[in-house]
C-alpha cells in the first residue's frame, strides 16, 4: 500500500510540475536608475527571447534618462546613459555626444525583436 501511495504522489508531483512548466508564469522586473524606472516581463522558465525583454526595458530607461538630461543637463544622467550604452553598444563611451544621442533617442535606443 505504501508503494502505491508513493507512486501516486510522485506522479502527481511530476504532473503538477509539468503543468506549471507549460503555463510558465510571467514575472515583472523593474530596472531603476536615478529617478527613472522601467518594467519588463520575464517568464519563470526562461525562453530564448528573454534577453530582448531586458534590453527593451533598458532602452525605456535610457529614453527616460535622456528626457531628464535634456531638461537639466545634469552630469549624473549623462553618466547613467553612458553606462547603458556601454552595456549594449560601444566601448568608447567617452567619445559619444550625449546631446546628439538624446536628441535622436528613438534611433539610438531602439527595441530588439525576436523573430
Amino acid at each position: 500500500m505504501k508503494k502505491k501511495t508513493w507512486i501516486i504522489l510522485t506522479l502527481s508531483i511530476i504532473l503538477a510540475l509539468g503543468i506549471f512548466w507549460l503555463i510558465n508564469p510571467k514575472i515583472s522586473k523593474e530596472i531603476t536608475a536615478l529617478d527613472c524606472e522601467a518594467t519588463y516581463q520575464m517568464s519563470l522558465f526562461g525562453r530564448e527571447y528573454e534577453g530582448f525583454n531586458y534590453h527593451n526595458g533598458k532602452m525605456d530607461l535610457s529614453k527616460c534618462l535622456c528626457e531628464k538630461y535634456s531638461v537639466s543637463k545634469d552630469e549624473k544622467y549623462q553618466l547613467e546613459i553612458k553606462k547603458i550604452i556601454k552595456e549594449f553598444e560601444y566601448d568608447k563611451t567617452d567619445e559619444l555626444n550625449i546631446d546628439e544621442i538624446c536628441k535622436n533617442s528613438e534611433t539610438y535606443f531602439a527595441y530588439w525583436y525576436y523573430e
